[in-house]
Order: structure tokens, then sequence, then C-alpha cells
């Protein structure tokens, strides 16, 4: 099955700034990312991706002149031969554009007030090429506002945005929208769908494509808790226990290791060090819980590193021999949870501010203080829910492509 060619419709695009224009800037970008041929068709804009076109129509711009002046007619309730001038005109030029298009996306135009020559247009668009999709795509709505509400909704062109349009799905950008919406429209809230607004979560954080790799290819985003040890392979770094305390850790929540460096291939004994540690995991059956990064064939940056621990959910650091210890200031710089050895050198550094594995104690014993020092963490939580369910990618996946098909 083919996949729909797409136009997405709004005031404006960037680099206009605005919250709307963001959100429509990437929806097209994850449109484009997934093979779908996506166009933009706005007001006001320029192009932001060299395989995203952008078509401007300077009548669909909310500030327009001529848009003003129809405004003020409008908000005398005079609908005069202006207005039906402007949306025959925005009708046409719709209707070119959308002749090789079979879903047009529409960014708060069929809800709001701001252009209603070009609400009209489309609403008419719709009404006569009903064999096309529509999405109405509701950030916000006119009649929600008690300012609009002696507006006379049964009027037109104002009814066009306070009733749903036959054909048209409607989608809400959050639970409260939806009611709001279907108390306006006067139906069941679940005729109208829910798909939350996103972050882009690499350019936030500037992440290494790399390390963002990782996390896909070991499913990391859904693990429960993550952890980092920053050190090459060698024996003074008590490894295997940290491989013992993710096999204690995942008897009550899904845990995964990675471990960054390699072992020194000129030196036989961390060679053999580093194969007794595959061993020891292989045979505990973690072999997607502990992650060599050596054994993937990644070599591991300064750019790479620093993603790596602004992704994961704590530093795992049960050396048994240090002079210093600097993973704990990166820890702290990106206020990464931080459970590492009792030893002296890391307790001048820590203080009374990391967790600390007592090194006498048993793997279990050491995961369970893990845990509960886990659960006090306030902030992991929220930052686990963003990168499940809240980064474009996974919202695109999970909530925006099954509309796309249906």
């Amino acid at each position: 099955m083919s996949k729909p060619r797409i136009a997405i419709v709004h005031y404006s695009s960037p680099p206009v700034i605005g919250g709307v224009e963001f959100i429509l800037e990437a929806h097209a970008r994850e449109m484009l990312k997934h093979g779908y041929k996506v166009k933009v068709v706005a007001g006001r804009g320029e192009k932001f991706h060299k395989k995203i076109p952008i078509v401007i129509i300077p009548e669909a711009d909310s500030l327009s002149k001529t848009n003003k002046r129809i405004d003020a007619e409008l908000e005398k309730n005079l609908v005069s031969a202006k207005f039906h001038q402007l949306t025959d005109r925005i009708y046409g030029k719709l209707t070119r554009e959308f002749k090789n298009v079979d879903l047009v996306i529409i960014h708060n135009v069929l809800t709001m007030h701001f252009n209603l020559p070009l609400t009209a247009a489309l609403e008419r668009y719709i009404r006569e090429h009903k064999k096309k999709k529509y999405i109405a795509w509701c950030h916000d709505a006119t009649f929600k506002d008690p300012v609009y509400k002696k507006k006379a909704k049964n009027k037109y062109p104002w009814n066009v945005i306070s009733k749903p349009i036959p054909k048209v799905r409607y989608v809400a950008i959050s639970c409260e929208r939806q009611k709001q919406l279907s108390h306006l429209f006067r139906v069941n809230p679940k005729k109208i769908t829910v798909v939350p607004d996103g972050i882009d979560h690499k350019s936030f954080l500037d992440l290494n494509g790399d390390a963002l790799e990782v996390f896909k290819r070991f499913n990391l985003f859904n693990q429960d808790l993550v952890m980092l040890l920053p050190t090459r392979i060698v024996k003074r770094k008590n490894l295997e226990l940290a491989i013992k305390i993710t096999k204690e850790l995942n008897k009550i929540l899904k845990a995964v290791l990675i471990i960054t460096g390699p072992p020194d291939p000129h030196n036989i004994d961390s060679m053999r060090y580093y194969r007794s540690l595959k061993d020891l995991r292989n045979k505990s059956r973690m072999k997607r819980k502990v992650i060599f990064l050596y054994e993937e064939g990644i070599k591991v940056g300064y750019s790479m590193l620093r993603s790596l621990y602004l992704l994961c959910d704590m530093l795992l650091f049960p050396s048994a021999q240090e002079g210093f210890g600097i993973p704990l200031l990166e820890s702290g710089l990106v206020n990464l949870p931080i459970a590492c050895a009792n030893i002296p050198p890391l307790k001048e550094v820590g203080e009374k501010d990391v967790h600390y594995l007592d090194l006498k104690k048993n793997p279990r014993e050491l995961a369970s203080g893990i845990i509960k020092y886990y659960q006090r963490q306030p902030t992991i939580p929220m930052f686990k829910k963003v990168l499940r369910n809240y980064t474009w990618e996974s919202i695109f996946t999970q909530k925006i492509e099954p509309l796309l098909k249906g």
C-alpha cells in the first residue's frame, strides 16, 4: 500500500516563531524521515528543509492587511462581498496545491478565527472533495475563550469553527483540549483523537548520534534503569561486581549496564579479564543486559560519552581502587545520580551527595540499596516518561503514523 501524499496547512510556517510552527516543522520532518511525500502550505514562511517544499499563499496569512479589514467587518457580523471574493481566491489556490495530495492536515485553522476566509475556503474544499482525507490538528479553539462566547456561533462563517465538519478527523493536543472540543462540538470525546506535542531530544540535549543508536539498538528507552560505567576494562575497576549487581537488579526491574571502555589489546591480563567478564555475563544470561561497547565495535569519544551521561539514569562505579574519580565530577555536572564504591578517594569527592556501595556486602544487598536510592530520585520518572512517550520519533510511530494510514 502506497503512502499518502500530504499537505500541511497553517497561517504561517518557520522561520516564523511560534508553538504551532515548531510542531508543524517537527511533523513534516518526521513524515519525510519515514518516507512520506510532504509539503507545507502557509501564508508566511520560508523553506526549512531542502526536501520539504513550502508554498506561500499570501491570502492565508492571518496578518495580511486584507484579512485585517475583513476581520474588522466580521467583528460587526458583516459578511461582505470582500469576504466572499477572498474566500474564492484562496479556494482557487488551495485547489491547485491540493491536486496531487491525498491527505490534508490543517493546524488550528478549522477551530480558530484568525483568518475566516481561509477557514471558509478549506471547509468548501473539504465539502467538494470528499475522496481525500482531512485531519484538523487542534491546538486551540476560539469558542473555548469566554471573550468569544457572544459571537454568533450559528451564523456563517463563525459556524464553521463552532461545529465539526463531516469527513474531518479532529485531533487534540491534550485530554483537556479533547474535553473542550467535545463540549463545543457536542460529540463524544472518543471521536476526538489525542496526540500530544513532543520534543526533539537530540537537538535539545545536543545528543551524539552513536549514543542514540546504542539506545535504540538495545531498546534502552524502555528499560527501568540504565546504568553507565565509563571505564577501561582493567581488574581494579571491579567490573565483575557491576555485572553481578545488574543481574540482581533484573530480578526486580529492567536494568541495563553500559561499559564504555576497551581492554588493553597489548596487555595479556587485560584481555584475559575481558574474556572472563564476557563469560560471566553470558553464563548469567545477561547478554542484552550488560553491554560492552568495545564488543559492539564502538569507540567512545568525548561527544558520545557526554551523551551517554545525559541519557543514562545512574552512574554505577564499583571500583576497588582509584586515585581520584573523574566520573563522579562528570556525573555531577549533568545531575546524574551516582552509586559508587565506598573507597576513600570517591568518598572525598562524593561526600554526602552519592549512594555508597559497601564492597563487603553481597551483590543482592548492593542491588537492594541501589533500588531504594533509585526510587528516591524525583527526576528519573519524568526523564524516562519524556524519552518513552514525548520524543517526536516515539509520538510519530505510536500516534501520528496510524492516523496517516487510517
